[in-house]
């Protein structure tokens, strides 16, 4: 979370499962804009900025989507639609370019963690494809609904979204089983609401301070849903500061894992020491409510699988 604060504040943050931070480099691949102003929106898929999604859903076709997707790699490529953000049950298109610079697209799909099947009905339409600067970039079409077993909608809300690549093979023939496709060297998974797009970053002013807030070293429990809470406290400040934008921090690797949190302002009266970094399954007979200390104050954000960073409009701040 990017925020500045007053003296003697305290947020508590209700998460299912789990909230930690990771440190990554950044590996940046060869600059690309080429599609920026082809497509309605455009996001990395991964942190370090190897695989890029761009999508326009159609205006005279609602059942219709376009989408490119780009590589940091010379080997096939592939998206895929999954119900979990989990390779199992996902709806896959996979995409290569030869080096005689012939581009192919196949619709598959998974049953397990194995590689993709071949779809006997493909409902994936190539437009073109490019094999350039060490980049691979496949765009193509498909249907939003389909009535086929093996496709997973595009519907209204959060899409689950797992990609891959492999850095330099492609298939060694336009294959229609899986013997020539060799295992991604990449991997990973986001989740998108592909309906209403991404929203516009505004420019920071340069003042800003950024403070991350993060639970410790949580494990992945065995249940079905756990709720987990912990107690902070703010950096001690010296005059009032206003929050300006609130970004999720989840664990690579944990997407799939982590489906909400919520962050409320705490009365520092109740607020005792012990209390203070804390943190545990939150209470058995409220688990889905913030700590007790915290249920009578306010609501400062909250954050599902599929939301991204919040800026607040330029001129506006949350006062805390």
């Amino acid at each position: 979370m990017s925020t500045a604060v007053n003296n003697m504040n305290y947020l508590t943050i209700l998460s299912t499962i789990i909230f930690v931070s990771l440190s990554q480099n950044i590996i940046s691949p060869n600059e690309s804009t080429d599609w920026e102003d082809e497509f309605d929106y455009n996001t990395y898929l991964d942190s370090n900025q190897q695989f890029k999604l761009y999508w326009t859903i159609s205006t005279e076709s609602n059942n219709t989507i376009e989408l490119g997707i780009e590589a940091n790699a010379t080997g096939w490529i592939a998206l895929g639609i999954s119900p979990n953000g989990q390779m199992p049950g996902s709806d896959v298109a996979i995409g290569w370019v030869d080096d005689d610079g012939n581009s192919y697209l196949q619709d598959r799909y998974t049953e397990g963690r194995t590689t993709p099947l071949y779809e006997s009905h493909q409902n994936l339409t190539l437009i073109s494809g490019e094999e350039i600067d060490g980049m691979t970039r496949i765009r193509f079409m498909r249907p939003k609904y389909t009535c086929n077993e093996n496709d997973i909608q595009v519907s209204d809300g959060t899409t689950r979204l797992i990609w891959a690549f492999h850095s330099t093979e492609d298939p060694s023939s336009e294959c229609f089983d899986s013997s020539s496709i060799s295992m991604h060297t990449n991997k990973g998974s986001q989740s998108l609401n592909l309906n209403t797009g991404i929203q516009t970053p505004i420019e920071l002013e340069g003042d800003i301070e950024f403070i991350d807030i993060h639970m410790d070293e949580v494990s992945v429990p065995s249940e079905d849903t756990t709720y987990y809470c912990k107690i902070f406290k703010l950096p001690d400040l010296d005059d009032t500061h206003h929050v300006v934008k609130f970004e999720p921090i989840v664990q690579e690797g944990n997407e799939g894992a982590v489906h909400h949190y919520v962050i409320y302002q705490c009365d520092e009266d109740i607020i005792t020491d012990e209390a203070i970094d804390a943190e545990g399954v939150c209470a058995t007979d409220f688990e889905n409510m913030p700590a007790k200390e915290c249920r009578s104050s306010s609501l400062l954000w909250g954050w599902a699988i599929g939301g991204g960073a919040l800026y607040l409009p330029e001129n506006v701040g949350l006062p805390i």
